[in-house]
Formats: structure tokens, C-alpha cells, sequence
């Protein structure tokens, strides 16, 4: 599945999108939605800040592997490693072939790796099939989703670089960003 673009540097340029509205989802009680991922509650109030390191994340709600709609919230409490890559990009296609060794590896620590994906192979929103096969050719037991229209992956991409990793504490503030990412 793995496909080699011999594209050269040490990241892929992306397409562009509009910009994510980051009032979205103030003043709202959060609720999990359903889907067979790990659940944590986030305390009442959180509220969304951006994606620069100490700020709480903004959640979203997005679509994975099995058509069921997931929460970046709903793992609070555990650590988050938020891949975000394209299927055409080959350095984002060598940090996923890591993915399942690392989230095995910090499992039992409350670690968690979840993949957002704003492109299929040909630059178009992915869809659930094609998020199964990145999962089948990657061997991956974790939630990978569709960025539909690219408004939580375009923030975290503001060099235009993929893939990106932030790295997410316990309490839903940013620890680290890396760009580009790598293993």
C-alpha cells in the first residue's frame, strides 16, 4: 500500500483549505459520541484555546475507519500523539508504518495514537474505505479519521509541511508540536 512519491525533503506540500472557526463549540456541554474507542469526561468548562503548546486543544468530531463519528476529547485523560498526514505523502506513509509499534509500546502508560487524515491519494477528502486500507496496509489498531473539509488539519500544518505530530497531555493542552514529524 505503501506508495513512493520519491518526493525529496523531509515533508509534503498540502492544498489548502479555509481556516478552522476556533469559537466553535464554546459554552457547549460535551458529550461522548458512540464508538468503541476509549472514553475519558473532560471537566465541565474546558474550553478550546488553539494549538500552541500549553493551549487546550479544540475538539473535534470526525468520522473513522468503522463510518462512527469520534471526539478528540473523548480520550482525555490519556496522552495523545495527533498524526496528522495526507495517503500521498511518503513521509507521512513511513510514520504510520511506526504507529502500531509505538502505541503498543505506551499502551499500558494511557497512550494513544490517533491519525487525521485530510487527503486520499488524489488530494480528495479520504473515505472510509480508503481509511480502512491505510489501516490494513499499516497494520493499525487505532482511530484513524477523515478531515473532511480540513479544518483541524490546515492549523497544524501552518508550514505547509505533513506530516505533523502534536503531542497532547492528559488534560488536553498541547505539549509539543513537530513539524515535520518523523519516527
Amino acid at each position: 500500500f505503501i506508495v513512493s512519491l520519491g518526493l525529496g525533503g523531509s515533508g509534503c506540500a498540502p492544498y489548502l483549505y479555509s481556516p478552522v472557526d476556533t469559537d466553535e463549540g464554546e459554552g457547549q456541554t460535551w458529550s461522548a459520541p458512540e464508538n468503541t474507542w476509549p472514553v475519558g469526561s473532560p471537566p465541565v468548562g474546558l474550553v478550546p484555546e488553539g494549538f500552541e503548546v500549553g493551549e487546550v486543544v479544540p475538539d473535534f468530531l470526525l468520522v473513522d475507519q468503522f463510518a462512527n463519528q469520534v471526539s478528540l476529547w473523548q480520550f482525555y485523560g490519556k496522552l495523545i500523539a495527533l498524526d496528522v498526514s495526507t495517503m500521498w505523502c511518503s513521509p507521512c506513509q513511513e510514520l504510520a508504518s511506526h504507529a502500531q509499534e509505538t502505541f503498543e509500546t505506551y499502551r499500558d502508560d494511557g497512550f494513544i495514537h490517533v491519525t487525521l487524515l485530510p487527503q486520499d491519494l488524489g488530494s480528495d477528502t479520504p473515505t472510509v474505505e480508503e481509511l480502512n486500507q491505510w489501516v490494513d496496509g499499516f497494520g493499525l489498531e487505532v482511530p484513524v479519521l477523515a478531515d473532511t473539509d480540513g479544518r483541524y488539519s490546515n492549523p497544524l500544518v501552518p508550514d505547509n509541511v505533513y506530516p505533523a505530530l502534536l503531542l497532547i497531555n492528559r488534560d488536553m493542552t498541547v505539549r509539543d508540536v513537530i513539524l515535520p514529524a518523523t519516527d
